[in-house]
């Protein structure tokens, strides 16, 4: 197959192993200025929990700068691996133009965003998807420098857990297959974006929190004001999104709303105490490290769930961490 991915960043770049892994042809679209570095290649690194890191270097994929040479070619599947803000920033227009009737997959857990991909796309052709692994260019706070060093260097960790896509039975089959066939697990589930409705706001909105401590579980932690706030958050957030009308299935709803009542500042000492260990690097040195080099998508994020759910707790987070009123 002939497989776009839009951006080559940490995500993007896994993935792009994954499927040149599995025989397909793999092509990046990129900014000029990254070319030089990607063309010296990439050394990829799985983080694992057992047996160490594993090393590997992936070069097997082209680049295009130039939506009139992606027009040139036809393209199976394309693939948006990049953060919501510079997805509302596309050229749509060229981009429909010049991918035909390839398979267009969406990794970001935003109903804004699908629905922004509706203006020049078919439902059909529209795959919904969930970005579920973490990557990120080493040497993070306190690791040690790869010992195989690329013009870029990617550090990824594969959870157990599968990958929700959904969409056209038939698109959403190829993109599993293409996953599972470069090693990652992948699953089809009834509506992505709605699975993902949990987990996103959940995490947006600990964030918030991690950001006002200084990105330090220790000191949030200890801070039972803030827990306190970033509970009561959650909670109406949650149990707003679990509402028949926001359009999501009964088994998310009921998840919602499940999680909603389970809350609470005692659990979040809990995990805030075992979240150091859970991982083979450094989680809290990875959240600071991505999340401010993205912080626009979680301020757009928080934003759009404050215009959902008129909720003080939550409105005040989003003020305290971007200094704005959501309205």
């Amino acid at each position: 197959m002939n497989i776009l991915i839009l951006g080559a960043g940490a995500v993007g770049l896994v993935y792009g192993q994954c499927f040149a892994r599995a025989g397909h042809r793999v092509t990046f679209f990129i900014k000029p200025h990254h070319r030089k570095a990607l063309e010296e290649g990439v050394i990829m690194i799985r983080k694992r929990r057992l047996g160490g890191d594993k090393t590997t270097r992936f070069a097997e994929f082209s680049l295009m700068s130039e939506w009139e040479e992606v027009a040139e070619s036809t393209w199976d599947q394309v693939w948006l691996a990049i953060p919501s803000d510079a997805l509302r920033d596309l050229p749509l227009a060229h981009i429909r133009d010049a991918i035909g009737g390839a398979s267009l997959v969406m990794l970001q857990p935003s109903e804004t965003d699908y629905l922004t991909l509706r203006k020049y796309w078919a439902a059909e052709q529209i795959v919904k998807g969930m970005i579920n692994m973490i990557s990120y260019y080493p040497p993070l706070p306190g690791e040690s420098e790869p010992e195989l060093r690329g013009g870029i260097d990617v550090a990824y960790y594969l959870p157990p857990s599968a990958t929700p896509l959904s969409g056209d039975r038939a698109r959403v089959a190829v993109s599993v297959s293409l996953l599972k066939g470069g090693g990652l697990a992948a699953k089809h589930v009834g509506d992505a974006v709605a699975t993902s409705r949990l987990p996103n706001a959940l995490l947006m909105t600990f964030l918030c929190a991690l950001e006002l401590s200084d990105w330090e579980f220790s000191r949030l932690r200890r801070d039972k004001p803030l827990l306190t706030e970033l509970v009561q958050a959650q909670k109406s957030l949650l149990v707003h999104l679990a509402d028949p009308s926001q359009a999501q299935d009964v088994t998310t709803g009921r998840a919602m709303r499940s999680s909603a009542r389970l809350l609470s500042v005692w659990g979040y000492r809990v995990l805030l105490g075992v979240a150091p260990y859970a991982l083979p690097f450094s989680l809290e040195a990875y959240l600071k490290t991505h999340f401010m080099k993205v912080r626009v998508q979680t301020g757009l994020y928080m934003k759009d769930y404050c215009q959902q759910c008129d909720a003080p707790a939550l409105k005040n987070l989003y003020q305290r961490c971007f200094g704005q009123r959501a309205g």
